[in-house]
């Protein structure tokens, strides 16, 4: 019966749907029948009666999110439940999921939103912003909405997919019941202003003429559909033991990366293939000392933060962020030491040469190459608050039990000629030792998973540790005993030292499991070969699993997911002998349809 409910057929939307199927849609006769009569004895009180017409009290808060690492979907749910609580009806859907033209129905409405890479929407939110931007798009005076908008300062163009939805409603007439909220990597105090503010809002404005929402539907008698989330989270995070930290890159390698395995025991923390790990890590308490010393701060000094006094070294080394700059952090800092030689410098640069100068340098760069004297409480005030780090998860569940399995490179910077390494990665792979503990929450990515159809071919492209999902999705089949056609192209600089997991991925092949292997080693020739070059040289081939249904994976670098996107177009205009711009429409219908999922950092 499940399988014949749509959303034009139910009251329930796409999101609702699927989750009702994935909860009770395997449930065998006798489960269902007793269930049945259970929900109708739990809701008959609440129902009216059948000669009385149901009266509306309140208008519905639609909950519209879009998100690419499952942060804004965080929210949203967490949004969603709080509206419940308090007896606000509310509708939570992914933008993926809605439909654009039903905005001129909708009368409240709050959107949350991330920017990903260089300022790009996510992927479900590419057809309504079409929607809005065409020509023929409606007015919506009745429409009021807010944005919150998420993004990470270290980019140009912080939360620019916010401010574009934005501006796009206001020009058609939509009203903001309170201006838009923009976060950085530090999300929690910004996102849990929002919430309460429209948490107020609704109290004030979703209740009929007379008669207010009634409160306490988050009784016996309500049933819930926003999902439950785990007791571990980014605030709360669990303290996982580590058991294995290995190096897997040949001794002569350029890159430094490490498989390490973390013990999820009695934490009851379930992930999936194509989900991540958040991982909180301290800075390096000798940098700190260093930074101080340089600067001429006392390592003890108390400095007031976050609403508390604490010395300024164990505020550094575990509160704020050391190790990635933003713009508004060179300005600061050059402004605090009164540094004119940097400010002008900076100020004098463009918008990609600013990106470039603070992407490879960190604090102690400036501290370096600028010496100063600046003040311990103005330090902390110039500094953005630490941020955990995200890691794809290299193992299936199914396969590893309570373990999650992560594939790290250390970062390197050098600047300055003086080696630098980045917060989270140094710690994993240089200062921890198995047996220590690490602070992990689940972060799920419920937009790159194994398709639905367990058939559907899947074609996977990583560079360097962009593969640690595809290790996961591997593990998942082998273990499912599902075998749809699948295809790994992965590149790396050397065939000899940087072949991650290549035991492992050779056994999958000459079992069956893998039906192919395509590499690039961009070091190992004259000229210099990356996966976008696989992408065009198997062009054929790759149109043809594509007209079979298959599904592309992306995993690494926003560079390599953007250069390989570019050689995906090529190659089907190419093959299908069409113009370029019609070869963009596909990829963007590819997109749509959710059968080009990307992993990209």
């Amino acid at each position: 019966m499940l399988s014949a409910l749509r959303t034009e057929n139910s009251p329930f939307n796409e999101r609702q749907l699927k989750q009702l199927k994935s909860s009770i849609g395997d449930l065998n006769p006798a489960q269902s029948q007793w269930l049945s009569g259970y929900l109708a004895g739990r809701f008959a009180e609440s129902l009216p009666a059948s000669d009385e017409p149901e009266s509306s009290t309140a208008t519905s808060m639609s909950i519209i999110y879009a998100t690419e690492t499952g942060n804004a979907e965080g929210i949203a749910n967490r949004l969603a439940a709080r509206l419940e609580q308090q007896g606000s009806p509310a509708e939570l859907q992914a933008m993926g999921d809605f439909r654009p033209a039903a905005l001129r129905k909708l009368n409240q409405v709050v959107f949350i939103i991330s920017t990903h890479g260089e300022g790009d929407p996510p992927d479900e939110a590419l057809e309504l912003f079409e929607y809005l931007d065409n020509k023929r798009a409606p007015e919506l005076p009745d429409l009021n909405y807010r944005v919150l908008a998420l993004g990470d300062r270290s980019y140009s163009k912080f939360c620019e997919a916010g401010r574009q939805l934005d501006e796009k409603l206001q020009k058609l007439g939509a009203k903001a019941f309170g201006e838009r909220v923009e976060c950085d990597v530090d999300f929690e105090p910004g996102s849990s202003q929002y919430t309460d503010e429209v948490l107020r809002y609704a109290r004030e404005t979703l209740q009929s003429d007379d008669q207010p929402v009634k409160t306490g539907m988050q009784g016996a008698n309500h049933l819930s559909l926003v999902p439950n989330e785990s007791r571990w989270s980014r605030a709360q995070p669990f303290n996982a033991e580590v058991g294995q930290i290995q190096r897997i890159t040949g001794s002569n390698s350029d890159k430094d990366i490490y498989h390490l395995e973390i013990l999820l025991d009695d934490s009851e923390l379930q992930y999936e293939a194509g989900d991540s790990l958040g991982v909180w890590a301290n800075n390096d308490p000798q940098l700190v000392d260093w930074i101080l010393t340089q600067l001429q701060i006392g390592p003890s000094e108390i400095v007031h933060y976050d609403d508390r006094d604490m010395t300024v070294s164990h505020t550094l080394t575990e509160h704020l962020e050391i190790t990635r700059l933003s713009v508004d952090n060179v300005l600061a800092y050059a402004r605090a030491g009164q540094k004119s030689e940097l400010e002008n410098h900076f100020s004098s640069l463009d918008a990609v040469q600013q990106q470039a100068f603070i992407e490879q340098r960190q604090l102690a760069d400036l501290v370096e190459e600028y010496r100063t004297q600046i003040p311990a409480q103005t330090l902390v005030e110039i500094l953005r608050p630490l941020a955990p780090r995200s890691y794809s998860i290299a193992s299936s569940q199914k396969a590893v039990a309570e373990e999650a399995h992560l594939t790290v490179a250390t970062l390197n910077s050098n600047a300055t000629g003086t080696q630098r390494h980045g917060v989270a990665s140094g710690f994993l792979n240089q200062r921890l030792e198995p047996g220590e503990s690490v602070r992990v929450f689940l972060e799920p990515n419920r937009r790159f998973r194994l398709p639905e159809n367990a058939q559907a071919p899947v074609i996977m492209i990583a560079a360097g540790t962009g593969i640690a999902p595809f290790r996961a999705f591997m593990q998942e089949l082998e273990e499912s005993d599902s075998n749809p056609d699948s295809w790994l192209i992965f590149g790396n600089p050397h065939l000899r030292t940087d072949f991650l997991y290549q035991r492992e991925w050779l056994r999958w092949r000459d079992n069956g499991l893998l039906n192919r292997i395509d590499t690039a080693w961009s070091r190992d020739q004259p000229e210099k070969r990356y996966v976008q070059h696989v992408v065009r040289e198997q062009a054929a081939q790759i149109d043809e699993w594509l007209q079979r249904g298959a599904y592309i994976y992306l995993c690494g670098s926003l560079q390599m997911g953007q250069a390989v996107l570019d050689a995906l177009q090529d190659a089907l205009a190419i093959q299908r002998d069409i113009a370029p711009d019609k070869a963009a429409k596909l990829i963007s219908e590819l997109r749509r349809e959710k059968r080009i999922r990307k992993d990209l950092y």
